[in-house]
């Protein structure tokens, strides 16, 4: 799948005047009618995806239905669902670069047509948004307007002689036979399968789906959180137990590749909202980086791999893993909406860490521990929350897109916050002193001591960058990059290991 355009080549056979760059095609012999196609190349995105992942995620029970209109043709099936269903056109990503040529010739006076194999009431839309096309054509229900449907209708109008702007194999029909080219997307391919008459115009050439929009997709950086999974196994004293250390390594891949997959459906699920947030928008499925029906496909690999990985882990754990699919997934859809309840909902969550890494290792589940864990992670979550809304005030938006909270509810969230961070410190510390009336509990449990003014520090020194809006990104992610948070980590793990062995 091709990603977002990064470079601009255009070309022709210039006349007598040396001028060249946004002015070849008007020194060429090519005609001075554009055709642009709509699905992947104006978009970055397809239209017909768009909807069918809103239908998917919004009404399901509607698709079994729809599908079977696909044995009356691909032009029906797409009627039928544009009359059920349409995505937010005005959110969609576009090629840019592209955009602004179009513009620019139209500017010198060519005319631009936009035609899709998109349904027409789809294709209406997108001309409306921008303004461009004098006219703007696609499938009506009985023609799929793809391939060789697409030329006839265009020369059935226009003539032969013009300029076809497409990305895709489909296309090599239409160029063909109208004889000029503008090139979008994996030029090099399309190219290479032009016949040698046809002339190429421009190219908008775009990269290769990288590992990098991969890993930002998969957000692997978000398997940090999974090391929960280890905080057993250090507490039981089986740091040095093979076994024990390989199991937790199976879980913590497995918990990884589960976490992708739902953080990948959540991305599918959010797309209208990611795409009007100032920082979501740029991520990879929202941008049209990563095509939607690859991550589609990924979610299913995932969920594959993930229970290839646990298949020789205690059944337990897998019913732990199952909970917190069915939760994140209950979350993407309806919780996150519920103000408190989220931030309770997104505490659970890594609490369920926690109890995964219990239930691994069959040991007896620590009140204490939990009831730390839900205040602590509720801490954080309230922070972020906060930060969302003083960027709100400064914005002077009223609410936070596709979230239930107000700017004006900043202040509650911070007090909110500060009492659960603190609170959690609180167990801590009842946790120590009812461990030192356990015999055998630790060996060494003074040294565990140390780590309730490194919490009190780390939780109000996060608050405080919070409160002054240094804080610009999920505390989890800053606490990943952020050196003395790493440290302080570190150090902790070692006061427990020293407690512990």
């Amino acid at each position: 799948m091709l990603t977002q355009t990064t470079a601009i080549i255009e070309m022709g056979m210039p006349t007598a005047a040396p001028d060249t760059g946004v002015e070849a095609i008007q020194q060429t012999r090519g005609p001075q009618l554009l055709v642009a196609d709509m699905d992947g190349s104006l978009l970055l995105t397809d239209a017909l995806h768009e909807s069918l992942v809103l239908l998917l995620f919004r009404q399901p029970w509607k698709l079994p239905g729809l599908l079977l209109h696909l044995f009356r043709g691909r032009a029906f099936f797409k009627r039928a669902l544009a009359n059920v269903i349409s995505p937010d056109i005005d959110s969609l990503p576009v090629n840019e670069p592209l955009l602004a040529w179009l513009r620019a010739r139209r500017a010198d006076g060519h005319r631009i047509l936009l035609y899709s194999a998109s349904d027409q009431l789809l294709v209406d839309k997108v001309g409306k948004r921008f303004g461009i096309f004098e006219e703007v054509l696609g499938s009506d229900g009985s023609t799929n307007l793809s391939g060789v449907n697409k030329y006839h209708a265009i020369a059935g109008k226009h003539g032969a002689e013009f300029t076809y702007i497409g990305d895709s194999v489909a296309d090599l029909a239409v160029w063909s036979r109208c004889g000029s080219a503008v090139l979008v997307g994996g030029v090099a391919g399309l190219r290479s399968r032009l016949a040698p008459e046809v002339e190429v115009l421009a190219e908008f050439a775009s990269k290769p789906t990288s590992l990098g929009t991969w890993r930002r997709a998969l957000r692997l950086h978000q398997w940090a959180k999974n090391a929960l999974i280890f905080v057993p196994l250090l507490l039981s004293g089986l740091l040095f137990d093979l076994g024990s250390v390989l199991h937790a390594l199976q879980a913590f891949v497995a918990f990884g590749l589960t976490a992708s997959a739902t953080y990948l459906a959540n991305d599918l699920y959010d797309l209208p909202s990611d795409r009007r947030h100032q920082n979501k928008r740029r991520r990879p499925l929202a941008s049209g980086e990563l095509a939607l029906r690859d991550g589609l496909v990924a979610i299913p690999v995932l969920l594959l791999a993930s229970l290839a990985v646990m298949s020789t882990l205690p059944w337990l754990f897998g019913e732990v893993v199952l909970l917190y699919m069915a939760v994140t997934l209950a979350y993407s859809i309806a919780l996150k909406r519920k103000p408190i309840l989220d931030v309770i909902v997104l505490a659970g969550l890594f609490t369920l860490r926690l109890v995964a890494g219990i239930v691994l290792l069959g040991t007896a589940l620590s009140p204490w521990l939990l009831a730390f864990s839900m205040f602590f992670f509720g801490a954080l979550a309230t922070i972020k929350r906060y930060t969302e809304c003083q960027a709100l005030l400064k914005e002077g938006h009223k609410n936070i897109h596709g979230r239930g909270y107000r700017p004006e509810d900043a202040s509650w969230l911070m007090s909110m916050g500060t009492a659960c961070g603190f609170a959690s410190i609180l167990v801590f510390f009842i946790y120590l002193v009812d461990a030192l009336t356990q015999n055998g509990q630790f060996p060494h449990p003074g040294w565990m001591w140390a780590i309730c003014p490194i919490l009190a520090y780390w939780i109000g020194r996060i608050w405080l960058l919070a409160v002054r809006g240094e804080m610009r990104e999920d505390p989890i992610e800053f606490a990943i990059k952020d050196r003395l948070s790493l440290a302080l980590g570190l150090l902790i793990v070692c006061l427990v290991a020293l407690a512990v062995f």
